[in-house]
């Protein structure tokens, strides 16, 4: 069981993920997680378990260095290095991104990033 991002566009993606956490810090029930270096072609493992456990809802955000980002509406702050942090925590050098909402169907799911 697991969530996996998949790269299928043709150059290197940066991503991150924010899944439902009950009790994350006192005024957050989300996590925030990032950045996952994926390869072309290549899938990374960003939560073990199965992630419809607690919440099918799901959030995510990637970019690649050629400009593409794949994006919806949801607005989140992160910051450029490596994080794991609630949803109400930033800092000084947090940027604001916009992540895409979807909802995770099986035990063992795939979030692809197509060109």
């Amino acid at each position: 069981m697991a969530l996996r991002f998949k790269n299928n566009y043709e150059r290197e993606v940066w991503a991150m993920v924010e899944q439902y956490r009950p009790g994350c810090s006192a005024s957050s029930n989300w996590l925030k997680e990032g950045w996952w270096k994926i390869p072309p072609g290549q899938s990374v493992v960003v939560y073990g378990g199965d992630p419809r456990a607690v919440n099918p809802i799901w959030y995510c955000y990637a970019y690649a260095g050629d400009g593409t980002e794949w994006r919806d509406k949801y607005q989140e702050t992160v910051p450029h290095s490596v994080f794991e942090w609630c949803s109400n925590v930033s800092d000084s050098s947090s940027r604001t991104i916009l992540m895409s909402e979807f909802t995770v169907t099986a035990a063992n799911f795939t979030y692809n990033f197509n060109p």
